[in-house]
């Protein structure tokens, strides 16, 4: 092999030696992001709008080949929602040498966060091939309490009926949702579940009906908690808030004499009057309810209570003076 070839085959190998070390010394890291809003602790609305820009002032590179938002409930640490642009995607690129290049101005649909609740908001961004190191920055904020009333503005409640208990029974189960707040019906993600609208759904004003089987609907309430009837139990779960949710009914009726009741070791309850999964309930002075720990009596009557969370034991003192009925079906 003469001179002249070894010089020829050996100059790919050159070229990308020089090409690395070129690369690798003109690399910058990231520049570090900002949020522009929500603000450290700021209490927001279900809503909120996500800003962020970097800070280009420094000896750094604002070229970004990706950028991620993750929130993050505060309490459990898990991760409630999620987006992410890429170049030509409506994401701000290029090199701006004063500060505030545009990361990310993105509203939180609807749905997504829950009333009254700490979150985590994690912008994160990686850069062009042969870039320094990539960047995150994270900012706390909360949510407002829930509305006592429609507004208009944000929704006061989310449900979603999920059929996927479905795919173990036979068929699913038709719903009604009625006497609460407005309805609306929403497709997408709600509260970490898949829902559809089907042409089957129908919604109007506060009532909505459906059928559920291996997919999901979902609610937003505007106002009111409302009352929510399966027509076979058994065939779905109900989320509100994001919590499972279940119904208990305690009947004296039709029964001789009266008993005490105890409810615990379950989800957080809210006692009921009026009518609750087809029965009439009412409170009564003797009721008590703190917590998942409720304690009461019925005798010609019956005692409703919706459920936030696992369904609590219940306990009677006389179990055959009453009839107890966990989301319409009899125990």
């Amino acid at each position: 092999m003469n001179c002249l070839t070894r010089m020829l085959l050996a100059t790919p190998t050159i070229l990308a030696l020089s090409l690395l070390s070129t690369t690798g010394a003109q690399a910058k890291d990231a520049c570090p992001p900002e949020f522009d809003s929500p603000n450290p602790g700021e209490l927001v609305s279900t809503t909120p709008t996500i800003k962020a820009t970097a800070d280009t002032t420094g000896n750094c590179d604002p070229n970004v080949k990706i950028i991620r938002l993750y929130i993050n409930h505060r309490d459990s640490g898990n991760q409630v929602y999620s987006m992410e642009h890429k170049r030509g995607k409506g994401l701000s690129t290029g090199r701006m040498w004063t500060s505030g290049m545009l990361l990310i101005d993105h509203k939180i649909p609807a749905g997504e966060l829950g009333k009254s609740e700490g979150y985590r908001a994690v912008v994160q961004y990686d850069m062009a091939v042969f870039a320094g190191k990539p960047a995150s920055a994270y900012v706390d904020f909360r949510t407002h309490g829930p509305n006592t009333a429609d507004t208009g503005g944000d929704p006061t409640h989310t449900i979603v009926i999920s059929g996927q208990k479905a795919l173990n029974t036979l068929g699913g189960t038709d719903y009604t949702i009625r006497g609460g707040g407005r309805l609306e019906q929403v497709s997408g993600t709600l509260n970490s579940h898949q829902v559809s609208i089907q042409p089957n759904d129908t919604s109007s004003g506060d009532h909505a009906s459906g059928h559920v089987g291996g997919g999901a609907d979902g609610y937003l309430v505007f106002g009111a908690m409302p009352q929510i009837s399966l027509k076979k139990p058994g065939n779905a779960n109900v989320f509100v808030n994001g919590e499972q949710f279940h119904t208990v009914v305690i009947s004296g009726t039709n029964t001789a004499g009266g008993t005490d009741y105890i409810l615990h070791g379950g989800g957080r309850l809210e006692q009921v009057e009026g009518e609750l999964n087809g029965h009439s309930v009412s409170i009564q002075g003797n009721d008590n309810v703190s917590g998942n720990r409720a304690e009461g009596h019925v005798a010609g009557a019956k005692d409703g209570f919706m459920v936030f969370g696992p369904i609590p034991q219940v306990e009677l003192n006389q179990s055959s003076n009453a009839i107890v009925y966990v989301d319409g079906k009899q125990q």
